[in-house]
């Protein structure tokens, strides 16, 4: 047993170094792993908030930060600092309540604030966009935040981004987050739809 014990100090003197970064790059890898796992859950319930809300015809509009911060619109919004959580939209976008014109802004995990109001785009856009689509997409023209639009008046739900916006599915709202919030390279495609005459962005 001392030579054992003694031959496991030795190996642990001589290979220290490399013993302490095999343990950081797994601690590294574990954290980002539990990272990746919660940002995954928080889309999940993101994309089945924006579906129920849909189908309730209850709209919304729901601006993730990226890169460029959104300081100046939250400041003149309602300041939360909350956890993201179907509830707490639910509760925000239910018609008639105070917040529920505005937009939602969200840092991270983190519900930063409610009732923002964006500049509208100044584009031609078809009667079926409103006031949400427009601010949606005005944001988009001088950030790099990505938006979730849910319209009240059609149930659909949009995403706006680059000054584009275009209807998705819940798995392409799904598998477009998964993309923009888990830092996964994002490929925007121009494509034509047949059965309307317009242009749509989808994400490959």
């Amino acid at each position: 047993e001392k030579v054992f014990g003694s031959l496991v100090l030795i190996i642990v003197v001589l290979f220290h170094e490399d013993i302490r970064q095999a343990l950081s790059r797994f601690s590294v890898r574990a954290l980002f792993k539990r990272r990746r796992t919660m940002r995954e859950a928080q889309i999940q319930m993101l994309a089945s908030t924006a579906l129920e809300l849909a189908k309730k015809h209850i709209g919304a509009i729901i601006v993730l930060e990226k890169q460029m911060p959104l300081g100046d619109f939250m400041s003149k919004g309602v300041k939360l600092d909350a956890e993201v959580s179907h509830d707490l939209l639910f509760t925000i976008f239910f018609p008639n309540t105070a917040l529920h014109d505005g937009a939602v802004i969200i840092q991270g995990d983190r519900l930063a604030c409610a009732s923002a109001y964006f500049p509208p785009t100044n584009q031609e856009l078809p009667s079926r966009y409103g006031a949400r689509h427009r601010a949606a997409i005005g944001i988009s023209e001088i950030t790099d935040s990505v938006t979730i639009v849910v319209s009240e008046e059609t149930g659909n739900i949009s995403i706006a981004e680059g000054g584009q916006i275009t209807t998705v599915s819940k798995k392409e709202l799904r598998d477009y987050l998964l993309r923009v919030v888990c830092n996964e390279e994002t490929v925007v495609r121009e494509k034509n739809t047949k059965t309307q005459n317009r242009k749509s962005y989808f994400v490959i």
